[in-house]
């Protein structure tokens, strides 16, 4: 027998009243969409704030290439130091942004390379990393509680190295008053102290051993002078001879470290061959107090001072394919002079043996070097052109301590001065320790206040033709960006 299953009206009149029933359905459909919206609106913001994080975080990789590229290539950042500075810009840039983004954390990837092609040096800067923040409270319910974002920015700078060439013409006086000596520098104790790194009471017992062998009844200049140069203390120079001041000036120097007994027998015994342990701190010291308080002569610091120039002109051109040099020394007449050649050879064995003396008269010697660089004479030119295919750059260094002992020299000078500016040639003048009038005469004829200088002290001196140095090496090598 056949069951039959049949619906009663009233129950298919109960459905259809709840499908035709609208109290409720609102509740019912915001209870089910609101959290797909919350959680839509979070990735949304999630999403809004990766673009926002990687945008800030490209900008900024891109201003640092940029910069670290840019000072590396000028020259006011090493190498060494690039990567470093970069990994500090980076960081310093994005900590503006804390505050916007939470939990804001950067790793940093910084790269930073030299190439060097067929004379062109290239500075590769890759500046990137990974850049990290907490994502929305309801992202975080899926196991998602940071999101991350990588960028990658570079930057390129690079020179091209032109050659150049230059030709410099020396002039220098060697007059009577550069075999005067220069005053003593006169070192405080806190100078004492710093160069040999004591301490204060230390420094006094230094200072107090200068005052006594650097006297008059104690150890003269040049003994101890003697005596730093040639630290096998051969008999200190008859140690008979006030031996309790030179004993106390050896101990004193040596930090105490030894009685004035053993600093005696270093004195007597190093003839024997015998040595120290401490002799080799004790000259050292010995060296860096000379070095502030022994005279030294005019001509002496010229001499260092020439050979600090030339030793810049030979490392920038070792090969002497680029750089001729000459020099005439003048005191009341032209001294001397060595023909404009290759190299500083020449130039710098006559100032090695020159000596002091004479009267002051400037203008045959500074004619002589415009006569050498003065364009109607090609021989410069014509000399450059056959070895290096280049037009030289031209340079006077023209250099005195006094004046002129007679002024028509000094119009005489000045007018040979005008010349050879007008002419492109470049003058570098040096007044060393100079008189009112002297200084005048020099400030004139240089090219520039910046190609004028007026050393005092023999350091001063050297440290300006270190300058001069620089500036016409800086020749040799041109750069273009």
């Amino acid at each position: 027998m056949k069951k039959i299953f049949k619906t009663k009206a009233s129950e298919l009149r109960g459905f259809t009243a709840l499908k035709d029933c609208k109290r409720g359905n609102f509740a019912m459909m915001a209870a089910i969409l609101t959290p797909v919206l919350l959680l839509g609106a979070s990735m949304s913001l999630d999403v809004v704030n990766m673009a926002a994080m990687k945008g800030r975080m490209q900008a900024a990789s891109d201003s640092v290439s940029l910069a670290v590229a840019t000072r590396i290539n000028k020259g006011t950042l090493d190498m060494a130091d690039a990567e470093e500075f970069a990994k500090k810009l980076l960081l310093a840039q994005m900590e503006s942004d804390t505050s916007r983004f939470t939990n804001l954390s950067i790793t940093p990837q910084i790269s930073v390379t030299k190439v060097v092609d067929n004379g062109v040096t290239t500075y590769n800067v890759s500046i990137g990393g990974t850049a990290t923040q907490d994502t929305t409270p309801l992202a975080s319910i899926f196991g998602k509680d940071t999101m991350s974002v990588s960028i990658l920015s570079g930057a390129t700078a690079g020179t091209e190295e032109i050659q150049g060439a230059l030709s410099l013409g020396l002039v220098v006086d060697v007059s009577g008053s550069m075999g005067w000596q220069l005053p003593n520098s006169q070192a405080s104790q806190a100078d004492i102290q710093s160069a040999l790194g004591i301490t204060s009471n230390q420094a006094t017992k230094v200072t107090n051993a200068i005052t006594k062998v650097m006297g008059t009844d104690g150890l003269a200049s040049w003994q101890v002078k003697w005596i730093a140069e040639n630290y096998s203390w051969h008999d200190c120079q008859g140690m008979s001879t006030n031996a309790t001041a030179k004993a106390y000036f050896l101990n004193s120097l040596n930090l105490g470290s030894m009685n004035n007994g053993k600093a005696k027998q270093i004195c007597r015994r190093a003839s024997l061959g015998s040595r120290f342990s401490d002799q080799e701190t004790l000259a050292e010291n010995i060296r860096t107090v000379i070095s502030y308080y022994q005279p030294t002569k005019k001509i002496e610091a010229l001499q260092d001072a020439a050979a600090a120039l030339f030793a810049q002109l030979n490392s920038a051109d070792p090969t002497q394919t680029y750089v001729r040099t000459g020099l005439s020394a003048y005191s009341s007449y032209i001294r001397g002079t060595t023909n404009m050649e290759w190299g500083t050879s020449s130039a710098g064995s006559y100032i090695d043996g020159m000596y002091a003396s004479g009267g002051t008269a400037s203008t045959k010697s500074v004619k002589w070097a415009y006569d050498q660089l003065k364009n109607s004479n090609a021989a410069e030119y014509n000399a450059h052109m056959a070895k290096n295919g280049q037009n030289p750059d031209k340079f006077m260094l023209f250099m005195t301590d006094g004046s002129n002992n007679r002024s028509s020299d000094d119009t005489a000078t000045k007018a040979i001065c005008d010349n050879a500016k007008n002419e492109g040639i470049r003058i570098f003048a040096v007044a060393f320790a100079a008189p009112t009038r002297g200084q005048q005469l020099l400030e004139y004829c240089a090219s520039s206040s910046d190609d004028y200088f007026e050393p005092e002290t023999a350091n001063e001196l050297v440290a300006a033709f270190e300058k001069i140095g620089k500036s016409t090496a800086n020749t040799l090598t041109r750069l273009t960006n």
